[in-house]
C-alpha cells in the first residue's frame, strides 16, 4: 500500500500499477480502451490482498508498540552487558519518527569491520538470522550494471559505511522474554572474541 501526499502522485502511481494505462485517470481519451501514457508494472491487487492488508491495520499499532519494546529491550540488555565496550552503534529515529521497527539495524565498531563476514555467519549458524540494511551500497550491487549511472564510489561515504559495517536482524511481533534476549545479547557480544 502506498499513500500519497498528492493527486500527481497518485495519478502517477495509479498508472504505473497498471502497465501505465490512463483507465479511469482521465476524462477525455485519445482511445477510449486502451490508452498508455507511462511505463508500468502489473501491480493491481486481488480483493484478497486488500482484504488481509485491512485485517492488518487493526494489528498494526499492537505491532509497532511490541516491536519498539524488543528493540529498546535488546539495546539495555546489550548497553548494561559486562561485556559491552561499544561494539555497535545503534540507529535511532529523527524526532518526531514513529518508526516500526521491522529490523533491528546495527553498525558494527569499525575496529570490527574485517570480521563482520565471519561474525554474520557465526550468527546464522547460531540461528540469528541476518540481512544487509537494504541493499548495503547499492552500486555494489550486480543490478546497477542495467543503469547508466555514473558515480564516484569514493563520495557515497555513508552508503560505503553502511555496507562494510552494518546488518540487522528482524525483531518478531511477540514480545521476546528476558531469556531470549540475554541469549541473543551474549551472541552478539561476541563479536569480540571472534
Amino acid at each position: 500500500m502506498i499513500a500519497c501526499k498528492t493527486k500527481a502522485d497518485y495519478l502517477l502511481l495509479k498508472t504505473l500499477r497498471a502497465h501505465g494505462w490512463d483507465r479511469d485517470l482521465q476524462k477525455k481519451k485519445v482511445n477510449k480502451n486502451f490508452n498508455f501514457i507511462n511505463s508500468g508494472f502489473n501491480l493491481r491487487p486481488l480483493e484478497i490482498s486488500a482484504a488481509i492488508g485491512l485485517s492488518q491495520f487493526k494489528r498494526l499499532s499492537k505491532m509497532m508498540a511490541v516491536r519498539l519494546y524488543n528493540r529498546n529491550k535488546i539495546v539495555k540488555f546489550l548497553n548494561n552487558s559486562n561485556d559491552w565496550n561499544e561494539q555497535f552503534s545503534f540507529f535511532n529515529p529523527y524526532k518526531h519518527l514513529k518508526p516500526s521497527w521491522f529490523g533491528f539495524p546495527l553498525l558494527l565498531n569499525k575496529k570490527f569491520e574485517n570480521k563482520k563476514d565471519k561474525f554474520l555467519k557465526f550468527l546464522n549458524k547460531n540461528k540469528i538470522e541476518t540481512r544487509p540494511i537494504i541493499s548495503g551500497n547499492f552500486v555494489n550491487q550486480p543490478a546497477i550494471s542495467l543503469y547508466n549511472i555514473s558515480y564516484n564510489l569514493k563520495k557515497l561515504n555513508n552508503s560505503n559505511i553502511i555496507d562494510k559495517r552494518g546488518f540487522f536482524i528482524g525483531l518478531p511481533t511477540i514480545k521476546l522474554t528476558n531469556k531470549k534476549v540475554q541469549k541473543l545479547a551474549k551472541l552478539l557480544l561476541n563479536i569480540s572474541k571472534i
